[in-house]
């Protein structure tokens, strides 16, 4: 009723969460029909060929944008694409251009705390408390406290996590995502770290309902990811499975993240534990495929390669 770019942005985003990329697709085609333009249409742009595999729209649109006003934008998203395909050594290269040029507020110390949680996702726990150190000192808004408690669990710094998650609780005890999905998540995470798994799954049970919600801070679907973490760790692989499943089956909420990718490891991981070799086998194929060109230090990366060795033979 009332068009605008803004909105044509909002749209195709809330289309591209759903699923529906043939739809955003459409609503693309529609905004360069009515010449709207915006950054959220161009970084929805190249999310939606992203994830629908369109590899040469991909490289076409980072070359021309990574020129253009927005370049500061396209050389976070182009971070966030190689970090998809474990190629962290230039993600952090392409974040420091564009964090050498930032004029937001803020936005620097995101994209530190992202880099963190990423690292600590995939082993590299040592370089993910380099980045919390960055950051740790500075004055933090509440987004930016949430994240940064996340990561510090992940990465082993538990005593940390649970010190800013409760001040974080304290300052907004009626807030519905902070207290059933945040808080709960970070203290899941810290219980996973503990090894006990079993505490870790009674804190997320209640959050299953706002698994797919758009929380504005980080939404990959990570309540998911850490349940099924937690199931692994019990022996269930059924329900481990179960969990990776649901990232692997809502694209448009992990094609940002690096549990994306790792969600297919831990799916094979799970159909392993349940006897299904021929569906791990499948599984760690397109992980590693996904990541064949990724760094190989990569602790979790070099674990992947081993198990698919040892099942292939």
């Amino acid at each position: 009723m009332r068009p605008s770019p803004y909105y044509f942005g909002s749209a195709i985003q809330s289309i591209r969460y759903a699923n529906r990329f043939n739809d955003a697709k459409s609503w693309l085609a529609k905004a360069d029909a009515l010449k709207f333009d915006n950054s959220l249409i161009r970084r929805e742009r190249l999310i939606v060929a992203f994830a629908s595999d369109d590899r040469d729209n991909v490289e076409k649109i980072l070359s021309e944008e990574e020129r253009g006003k927005y370049r500061e934008d396209f050389l976070h998203e182009h971070s966030l694409i190689d970090i998809q395909h474990g190629r962290f050594h230039s993600a952090e290269q392409l974040r420091q251009q564009a964090l050498g040029q930032t004029s937001k507020a803020g936005n620097g110390d995101w994209w530190v705390i992202l880099s963190a949680m990423e690292n600590a996702e995939v082993g590299m726990d040592a370089q993910a408390r380099r980045y919390e150190s960055k950051v740790a000192a500075g004055p933090l808004d509440r987004n930016s406290k949430i994240a940064l408690a996340f990561a510090l669990a992940r990465s082993g710094q538990t005593d940390e996590a649970s010190k800013l998650a409760d001040e974080v609780s304290a300052e907004r005890p009626d807030d519905t995502l902070i207290q059933h999905y945040f808080i709960p998540l970070i203290r899941a995470a810290v219980k996973l770290q503990e090894h006990d798994p079993a505490t870790a799954i009674d804190l997320l049970r209640e959050t299953a309902k706002y698994d797919l919600a758009f929380t504005g801070v980080f939404d990959y679907v990570y309540p998911a990811y850490i349940r099924g973490l937690a199931y692994l760790e019990l022996g269930d692989g059924q329900s481990a499975a179960a969990q990776f499943q649901k990232q692997i089956d809502n694209q448009g909420f992990s094609v940002r993240h690096v549990i994306g990718p790792l969600a297919w490891l831990q799916l094979a991981r799970a159909q392993k534990m349940l006897g299904n070799e021929v569906a791990a086998r499948k599984s760690y194929k397109t992980f590693l495929d996904l990541w064949k060109n990724a760094d190989s230090g990569i602790p979790i990366y070099r674990q992947a390669k081993t198990e698919y060795a040892k099942l292939q033979n």
